[in-house]
């Protein structure tokens, strides 16, 4: 019974893996956890129960995070070391959702198992150093655009819904009650409506105004990036690709996390390479830069996103949510303060400022990477006032399930802040999302593209 117990928590894992990107098999989620559930309701052995949890947790986290495992800005080592340390870190939140589950009376579940999971698995998990909102549920939603609709009431209401859909099956299957098929049905319906209705109502706001906006992804690896004899070479994909955008008269231009390897904000031989350009043509450039700083005698490395104007000034953001031991080392920074191939990579420091920049009329909020999975920070850049997003990152170390997760967090940004969003990545995916979630430009993996397009801003 409890090998058996063991399987189908294995199963559970390995189905609610397969709903999210890029498989994105999104309503394998509404069941997945049904034969976990079964065992977990049933189990008397607190013991058991945790190993339920575990299996199912480790199961799917070491699927859907393959790519931690074949990072190449690091050591095939600390890649795996990585990997492993993440996935079973991540089993912490399912365990103590299993054990709350074990003690929660049979009558109440229904609705207080989805408010669990919400709690534990999704809003402590993302608390702290270590926060992780990569692997919320609403991204295995993504390709349904009128169920990720409700994603802007709450960031959680998806996660919510999905548990729910989860239980109610569970009640069916068990009961054979039709009463708990009916409320799936409703329920569903209701997302459907309501879905359907803020698609509508979206596409057909009229926007004040529109920016002509040019994503570049120029496709150059990390380790040649950071090869100096390479160096001119680079300079001259990236100049290639700036002349393309304003050949094609953008306004704005977006680049993607690190594109240019010259600390830009102190290098100006290398900075006007590019801002000269820009002047003759009153455009914009935001690109990923690395950025050095003296404070106080100290030295400070930092990921940041580097804004050109051009009447010849320039501003800077400093990325917000680090990954932890890939960017920075949380709890051991003095023990361990290099663990990335590339300069400065492995000793960032996070910035402080949720900075939006004043570009012709408009302000803009540049996020970094990492950034985007957070909603809280992308709630505080429209707060701030920001009329449009640009999430800048590179996602060429890390295989190809992690541009398609990347690509689909941005889609949920749009929708939750009801906010157009650019995204420019280096080897891909980008792209441009409307605040309906309505995909008007999506490139493809390792393809060196240029694309310029009139986007809406709205009020």
């Amino acid at each position: 019974m409890k090998s058996k117990g063991i399987f189908f928590a294995f199963l559970s894992g390995i189905l609610l893996a397969l709903s999210y990107p890029p498989i994105s098999l999104g309503f394998f989620a509404w069941f997945a956890l049904v034969p976990l559930f079964y065992y977990l309701f049933q189990s008397k052995d607190l013991k058991y129960t945790i190993i339920l949890g575990f299996v199912s947790s480790i199961t799917s986290n070491l699927i859907i995070l393959n790519w931690i495992a074949i990072n190449s800005g690091t050591s095939v080592s600390t890649a795996i070391i990585t990997y492993l340390a993440a996935s079973l870190y991540l089993t912490i939140f399912w365990i103590f959702f299993s054990i709350g589950v074990h003690f929660m009376p049979k009558r109440i579940r229904l609705f207080s198992v989805p408010l669990l999971w919400v709690f534990i698995v999704e809003i402590l998990r993302n608390f702290g150093s270590l926060a992780f909102p990569w692997l919320d549920l609403s991204i295995t939603q993504s390709n349904y655009n009128r169920i990720i609709q409700l994603i802007s009431i709450e960031p959680h209401t998806i996660s919510f819904i999905i548990i729910l859909f989860n239980i109610l099956i569970h009640e069916y299957l068990v009961s054979r009650k039709s009463k708990f098929i009916l409320y799936f049905s409703t329920i569903l319906f209701v997302i459907m409506f309501i879905g359907n209705f803020q698609i509508s109502y979206y596409n057909k706001i009229q926007p004040k105004n529109f920016l002509s906006i040019s994503v570049g992804q120029p496709v150059i690896l990390p380790d040649e990036k950071w090869d100096r004899e390479l160096k001119q070479k680079n300079f001259q994909i990236m100049e290639s690709l700036l002349l393309k955008s304003l050949e094609e008269e953008a306004e704005i231009i977006v680049w993607p996390e690190v594109s240019v390897p010259s600390y830009l904000a102190t290098n100006i031989n290398d900075r006007l390479f590019f801002q000269e350009k820009l002047m003759e043509n009153d455009s914009f450039l935001i690109l990923g830069i690395p950025e050095r700083k003296f404070i106080d005698g100290q030295h400070f490395s930092y990921n940041s996103v580097m804004v050109m104007y051009p009447n010849g000034d320039f501003s800077t953001y400093q990325k917000l949510f680090l990954v932890p031991f890939a960017e920075y080392v949380p709890f051991f920074k003095s023990w361990l303060t290099k663990i990335n191939q590339f300069d400065d990579m492995g000793s960032f420091t996070p910035g402080s400022d949720y900075k939006v920049f004043p570009i012709k009329d408009y302000k803009v909020a540049t996020l970094i990477c990492y950034d985007s999975s957070d909603p809280k920070i992308v709630k505080t850049m429209v707060e701030n006032g920001a009329d449009i997003l640009f999430i800048v990152t590179n996602d060429s170390y890390v295989g190809e399930f992690m541009p398609y997760q990347h690509f689909e967090l941005a889609k949920l940004r749009a929708i939750e802040q009801r906010i157009p969003v650019v995204q420019s990545a280096n080897n891909g995916i980008s792209g441009i999302i409307l605040p309906s979630g309505k995909v008007i430009y999506r490139s493809d993996l390792n393809e060196r593209v240029v694309h310029t397009e009139k986007i809406p801003i709205y009020e």
